[in-house]
């Protein structure tokens, strides 16, 4: 019995023993026998093989598709797991030839190395979601690793999320549905399957031999584009580090040479782009009906330069980059896919706005549209378009006016950041656009159309499913000027207002000679104010017992267009072909210079909102306006001499009418030397702000007169920070309580969160505010911009808060985008190139450890 015990505790101590050894064992040790096939002595078979073999193809045949159709991918070394055949016939290939090299992870047979020690997680490429079965390895997970190796900081558990990185890449290209034709999976791969396949490829070659798991040509690659795009490094530079790497890695190492290798590498995480020509005088592009023609249709210009060699040069050429793939890539990635349901899981505090989907407009357009309601994964999108100069206002004249889309569906924390703003047109330069803006946006229009009725497949990794995206444009946003180009009513002049658009009470200055909006605003107030019944304070002997005009409806919009006869700028050709007949009565009864090409999209005349006013701008203007004239800044100030004039034709102020001797009265509004020099002191000395919130205003006073230099964010800054309290002392009360009640205004409709009843009293105030300005300011104050701010309530009642429809975000990124311009001769092009190269290491770096410091992960 002793005897027997002893012989007992011996095997326990073996197992124990054996147990321990597993646990150090690699992957590559585990699975050697896929590679020790026969025994070097007899030449045989090995037994360790063949019971392998029998454990892959149980797990093989298990696979969704395998049951379906009875195939597999072939894993032998001359079908490389690029052919299609039926399970025995695999079998027989992988009995006589063995496996494909470096196959130790079955990746194209329901494994992935990333989700090594999570049973739970799904698997790579089309075979996600199986679930998995419980082999018997061990100690180790059914992966073959070790559940207590600890991730090490390259690899992120190992070289294989960048294997997932390649699957969720090319989903489209690696998914096999169950009704696809059998007979064609048997064919050579396409280009696009063969990218994907050498992807894997690089994604599992170790870098060197014996290097730590999880650091392949691929991984390497996909850091040193994340590393140049970031740090926006020049190619020569990363040529210099791809040589250093080669040198001081052990030798016979596969890291790329130059950063031409590097692009290759990471060529099939590209999206797609495309160029097309464009006629010298922006009149027309060369796009589908259109492409053979060899001349512009409407100024018969020619489309090529002459060239005596084989390649035709066009005169210009603009970029389009399609939307619909890098949607579905946020579908794709794990990171960003669950991400996109937010907009319809979310829930807030009653009467809370949040979101644009907790807003007006975006809760109209479902109830119209309950069916694309119903699918939670379509796309909600905002566009954007403004110019800059990419050699800078000192440099030569240049502009050129990308256009911004970007989806909605995300979380705040997520919505509006630099990578899912995505640049779609290039508008090329030098010329500005003007009115042929429309003739750039035809591509982008056309693939809304096709998002909106046909959708495209898509596949969701979040719930591992395949769907029919769908997208909707719910509005532009722009500063004011573009905001005319957009939306075909002319912001300038008398009638430039898009909201109050012929019911206007605008009128032009006999002396000024421009137009005004004082004494608009009465008619905002409730019925009963006293403000409306006064004859003194704001036009003389004139009261008010007018409506606010109504804000029309879609259709009704798009009925007035019809009537005045607007014409389509694609119909017509661009710039002056535009300008050559006009509407009738336009300048006169309305502003619609042209039908805009936003009205093909269906659905453009059920939105409540379709083009948004710019509060940044719209905030600088008034606060420049302000600082201007109660510093009295010369050529600046709107109180001069020829609104004096206007002053006594419109209002009741004779103590600030000219006098006889040519005089001009100070107004209470003015601050005095001794008060400019007190507000310049406080700014300068006792004005903090933590690093980096504000620029330093002390900086910004110009020999103690002035302000200059400010940019929108000081100004935005200044408004609502420091102007309800920095001129308390400094003019008469009934002054700083008016131009305080602005700076209040600014700062509650720019909160984060709004609430019905807050926008209600924003909507009420507002008008009193302007009222109130209208008793102290004269007429020549009240410009568009004066007269704007009593919209924008109504905005963000629609919308929702500002901070998804203003133009920070926007004018940040195009200020990242005139960085990218490496190559000056060719702006347009290295700026393209440079936001390619950025959406490749965007993808990339989702599937970096979280260890990699990126711009995405530094805190």
């Amino acid at each position: 019995k002793k005897t027997k015990r002893e012989k007992e505790e011996k095997k326990k101590r073996k197992k124990k023993e054996k147990k321990k050894t597993s646990k150090k064992m690699s992957i590559y040790e585990l699975r050697s026998w896929m590679y020790n096939q026969r025994d070097p002595g007899s030449g045989e078979v090995t037994g360790e093989f063949v019971e392998g073999l029998h454990g892959f193809f149980n797990q093989a045949k298990n696979q969704p598709q395998a049951l379906q159709t009875g195939k597999i991918f072939c894993p032998c070394p001359r079908c490389k797991n690029k052919k299609y055949v039926a399970v025995d016939t695999a079998k027989t290939h992988v009995f006589s030839r063995g496996f494909v090299p470096n196959y130790y992870v079955w990746y194209f047979h329901g494994e992935n190395q990333y989700n090594t020690t999570h049973h739970d997680a799904g698997t790579s490429g089309w075979s996600r979601g199986v679930e998995e079965q419980n082999y018997n390895y061990g100690s180790y997970d059914y992966y073959g690793h070790d559940p207590d190796i600890v991730e090490n900081d390259i690899g992120y558990q190992q070289g294989n999320r960048f294997h997932d990185m390649v699957t969720d890449a090319f989903h489209e290209t690696t998914h096999a549905p169950a009704d696809y034709p059998v007979e064609t999976m048997s064919e050579e791969p396409n280009m696009e399957a063969q990218k994907f396949y050498d992807m894997l490829d690089a994604a599992n070659q170790p870098l060197y031999d014996g290097c730590r798991e999880g650091l392949s040509r691929l991984s390497l690659a996909a850091r040193m584009m994340t590393i140049k795009s970031e740090d926006n490094s020049s190619e020569s530079n990363m040529d210099k580090w791809a040589e250093l790497f080669q040198e001081y890695l052990p030798e016979d190492n596969l890291s790329a040479g130059n950063y031409y290798e590097i692009q290759k590498l990471v060529a099939g995480l590209g999206l797609p782009y495309e160029m097309i020509d464009v006629c010298i005088d922006n009149c027309m592009i060369f796009w589908k009906d259109d492409d053979k023609l060899q001349e512009c249709r409407f100024c018969r210009k020619p489309r090529y330069k002459p060239t005596t060699g084989r390649r035709r040069v066009p005169y210009q050429r603009m970029w389009y980059l399609p939307i619909t793939e890098r949607l579905k890539r946020l579908y794709q990635s794990e990171t960003t896919s669950a991400s996109m349901r937010w907009h319809a899981e979310h829930s807030t505090h009653h009467g809370e706005i949040t979101h644009p989907s907790d807003a007006k407009a975006w809760k109209h357009f479902q109830t119209v549209h309950s069916d694309f309601a119903n699918e939670s994964r379509n796309v909600y999108l905002g566009l954007c378009t403004d110019g800059f100069a990419p050699f800078g206002m000192s440099g030569r004249q240049y502009s050129l006016w990308p256009v911004i889309l970007t989806p909605y569906n995300l979380p705040p924390t997520m919505c509006m950041r630099r990578e899912f703003l995505f640049l779609t047109i290039l508008v090329p330069g030098p010329k500005h656009p003007k009115r042929s803006l429309d003739v750039f946006l035809q591509p982008l229009i056309d693939e809304l159309k096709q998002l909106w009725y046909s959708g495209v497949c898509t596949f969701d990794y979040s719930q591992q499913q395949n769907f029919i995206m769908r997208a909707v444009l719910l509005w532009t946003i722009s500063d004011f000027p573009a905001y005319g180009m957009l939306s075909g009513w002319t912001t300038h002049g008398r009638l430039s207002c898009p909201h109050c658009l012929g019911r206007t009470e605008a009128f032009q200055l006999r002396h000024g000679r421009k137009p005004c909006w004082f004494d608009c605003h009465r008619r905002f107030l409730p019925p009963n104010h006293r403000y409306r019944k006064n004859r003194v304070l704001f036009t003389k002997n004139k009261s008010k017992r007018d409506p606010p005009p109504d804000y029309l409806s879609g259709q009704e919009l798009l009925d007035q267009i019809d009537h005045y006869g607007g014409e389509e700028t694609c119909k017509r050709g661009g710039n002056w072909h535009c300008t050559a007949n006009m509407p009738d009565g336009y300048g006169q009864a309305h502003n619609w210079h042209k039908k805009s090409i936003f009205w093909e999209l269906p659905y453009w005349k059920d939105h409540l909102l379709r083009h948004n006013l710019d509060v940044m701008h719209i905030e600088k203007n008034f606060f420049d306006n302000i600082m201007h004239t109660i510093l009295n800044v010369q050529g600046r100030s709107k109180d001069n001499r020829k609104s004096r004039l206007d002053l006594a034709d419109i209002c009741e102020r004779e103590e600030l009418e000219i006098t006889d001797d040519g005089q001009q009265p100070v107004p209470s509004f003015r601050l005095s030397a001794d008060a400019k020099r007190a507000l310049f002191d406080w700014v300068a000395s006792d004005v903090k702000f933590p690093d980096g919130y504000v620029s330093k205003f002390s900086r910004c006073i110009e020999q103690g007169q002035k302000f200059s230099g400010m940019k929108s964010h000081d100004c935005h800054v200044f408004m609502q920070r420091l102007l309800p309290f920095a001129l308390e002392e400094l003019l008469p009360s009934h002054v700083h309580e008016a131009i305080a009640g602005i700076g209040a205004f600014f700062r509650d409709l720019c909160t984060r969160t709004l609430t019905e009843d807050g926008v209600e009293k924003l909507k009420a105030n507002i008008a009193v505010l302007l009222c109130n300005m209208e008793k102290i300011f004269p007429p020549s104050f009240f410009d568009v911009m004066e007269h704007l701010p009593v919209h924008l309530p109504y905005e963000a009642d629609l919308g929702g808060p500002v901070q998804f429809r203003w133009m920070y975000p926007f004018e940040r990124f195009m200020g990242h985008l005139k960085g990218k311009a490496k190559n000056l001769a060719k702006v347009e092009g290295s700026i393209v190139q440079g936001s390619l190269t950025e959406e490749t290491s965007n993808f990339a770096s989702y599937y970096f450890s979280p260890k990699v410091r990126t711009r995405r992960t530094a805190t």
